[in-house]
């Protein structure tokens, strides 16, 4: 069975982001697009990354802290103008040398093929309460 575009869209976001490739990810979203990772949820004050400059900005804060870091997708589900993803983030810190291992769970809203708005969540349980489905 051949994927929905906007898993396909998810997906090869997915590839962009193991592969380092900024440009890749952001030739996949909208002008004005947002992005919410997980730490900056975490963070006070801070309301994550808005348009392609803010992509940018993104991966080079990643970059900065993290030697390594990897997405492991489990599952996706299509939900129309959404998409859900569920899986293990994989990271060595730059400084520390640390390997850490945490789940995430992403929700994207896709408008015109490329990616709208985006958030990264700390646990599947958030991500699955933030897309309003069930386990």
């Amino acid at each position: 069975m051949t994927a929905s575009p906007n898993v396909e869209l998810f997906e090869t976001g997915v590839d962009a982001y193991n592969g380092r490739d900024p440009e890749a990810f952001v030739a996949r979203c909208e002008t004005d697009c947002e992005w919410h990772p997980f730490l900056s949820s975490q963070v006070e004050g801070t309301s994550g990354y808005r348009g392609h400059d803010g992509i940018r900005a993104w991966f080079g804060d990643i970059d900065s802290m993290f030697s390594e870091m990897r997405a492991e997708v489990r599952e996706v589900r299509d939900l129309g103008d959404r998409v859900l993803g569920l899986g293990t983030i994989r990271a060595r810190g730059r400084e520390s040398g640390a390997e850490v291992s945490s789940p995430i769970g992403w929700l994207i809203e896709v408008r015109g093929g490329k990616l709208r708005r985006g958030w990264a969540y700390a646990s599947h349980e958030e991500a699955l309460e933030a897309a309003g489905v069930e386990d």
